[in-house]
């Protein structure tokens, strides 16, 4: 599962959150996002918790900002 980065980005910028923002939303501390978002570290089940916790309080679709497929050509993408 790849996470897509691009789209966590856009998300947080429409939103007007920072990324410690986006971080408290997902339960998650900010160095681990921050670390993960930079694919310094893999996101594991913590992130992915995090981010459907985000998307269930928010209304957003998970797959949206998940790819369940190998990496697309030119996507930055962090996966598992």
């Amino acid at each position: 599962m790849q996470i897509k980065v691009e789209e966590l980005k856009k998300l947080a910028d429409g939103k007007s959150w920072t990324l410690p923002q986006l971080a408290e939303k997902m339960a998650l501390d900010y160095s681990f996002l921050y670390r993960v978002m930079q694919g310094q570290r893999n996101p594991g089940g913590k992130f992915f918790s995090g981010l459907m916790l985000l998307c269930m309080e928010e209304g957003l679709d998970f797959e949206q900002y998940v790819s369940f497929r190998s990496q697309e050509a030119g996507e930055k993408g962090i996966g598992v």
